[in-house]
């Protein structure tokens, strides 16, 4: 995602950082994950694990961990909202996996 005429959220990454992947659920999202995986990939950032967000979808997501070869982390469901207590909870429920990074 581009942030202005030059620099994209990617530059942002540095190098010793694992970065955790969000794959939603949509037309093109298998195509999209993989390609951003590759681009995290040729650049030497190592992906920590991937989460996905929203409704499940088994084929998709074996598809991706496959391809990828990446950790499943957990999942996040369709949110009306994110605050302080949302992602508090999220954090709890993920904690286990995290740590093992």
């Amino acid at each position: 995602m581009p942030l202005n005429d030059s620099d994209c959220i990617i530059d942002l990454i540095q190098k010793d950082y694992k970065v955790i992947l969000v794959s939603r659920h949509y037309l093109g999202s298998i195509n999209h994950t993989l390609l951003t995986f590759e681009a995290l990939k040729s650049r030497k950032i190592a992906v920590a694990g991937i989460i996905f967000s929203g409704d499940e979808n088994p084929s998709t997501e074996q598809i991706i961990l496959k391809k990828t070869g990446a950790k499943l982390i957990g999942r996040i469901d369709n949110e009306p909202y994110f605050n302080q207590n949302v992602i508090q909870y999220y954090a709890d429920k993920f904690i286990s996996s995290l740590i093992e990074l």
